[in-house]
């Protein structure tokens, strides 16, 4: 009787501390405390950087894109650059050295002359004359004539005399200007010139060397004569040179009225022209 009763008693005991203890296990569950964030000290050093992780911000303003600055713009309002324009060259600056260029203007007048013995007038010079002349003749700055751009151009076929006759036998068997309608002179050089001739005034005697070229024949010939400047770039003159029929391979004018014509031949440039420099 008394160990059932020690038994019961330790059986209430056991039922009272399994009541407490099922009673603390019902309370509120303790909140676990947040584990700690990482810091930078703490990262692995082997991570990623940030910012190629780091996923962009849409409301972020983008990132100016850096550009070359562009070169200075000229004002709207700025008239654009350009070279100078020059005024042309004067009196000094041709005196100096400049190059020029003499060129034949209207007036000008080419003239060959050929002594005729004439049936009934007896000796007689033949005069034929054209105003049909054209040309130029360059100087580089040294006062040199520049041959390559210089030329004075006859028409042939114009040239005319008194007598319609001769002209034609002329054109067609002396000058054969439906072959060779041109009458060309090139100048290579020219003595007695002054150093400036811009500014020249006065008469001065010159000889002009060059080439000139009748039909198919080309010889070397000098022209002599005068020229007169006026002091302000106009210039006028006259020059003239001789050669035989023979020189050029020309046949002798013959007509019933002539009895003879002379061999040499006169030719004469009657000119008026301006320099101008270049």
């Amino acid at each position: 009787m008394t160990l059932n009763r020690s038994a019961g008693l330790a059986t209430l005991i056991a039922g009272a501390l399994l009541a407490a203890f099922l009673v603390a296990c019902a309370g509120e569950p303790e909140v676990p405390t947040a584990a700690p964030q990482p810091t930078a000290e703490s990262m692995p050093a082997t991570a990623a950087p940030a910012a190629a992780t780091t996923a962009p911000d849409p409301t972020a303003a983008p990132a100016p894109t850096e550009t070359l600055a562009p070169a200075e713009a000229t004002p709207a309002t700025e008239t654009p650059t350009e070279a100078p324009t020059e005024p042309p060259p004067t009196a000094e600056a041709m005196s100096s050295g400049a190059a020029a260029v003499f060129t034949l203007g209207e007036g000008t007048i080419a003239r060959y002359r050929v002594e005729e013995e004439l049936a009934n007038t007896g000796f007689f010079v033949a005069v034929g004359e054209t105003q049909d002349v054209a040309g130029s003749i360059t100087f580089d700055e040294s006062g040199e004539v520049v041959a390559e751009d210089s030329r004075i151009v006859v028409q042939a076929a114009t040239l005319r005399t008194d007598s319609g006759r001769r002209d034609g036998y002329v054109r067609n068997r002396t000058l054969e200007t439906d072959t060779y309608p041109e009458v060309v002179f090139v100048p290579t050089s020219i003595e007695g010139l002054p150093e400036s001739l811009a500014d020249t005034s006065g008469q001065v005697h010159v000889q002009i060397i060059g080439d000139l070229t009748v039909k198919d024949q080309t010889r070397e010939v000098t022209w002599d004569g005068e020229i007169d400047f006026a002091g302000d770039g106009a210039a006028t003159g006259s020059v003239a040179v001789e050669f035989t029929f023979d020189d050029f391979g020309m046949n002798k004018p013959r007509v019933a009225i002539v009895l003879s014509v002379e061999d040499t031949i006169r030719l004469e440039l009657d000119f008026v022209g301006a320099i101008t420099a270049q």
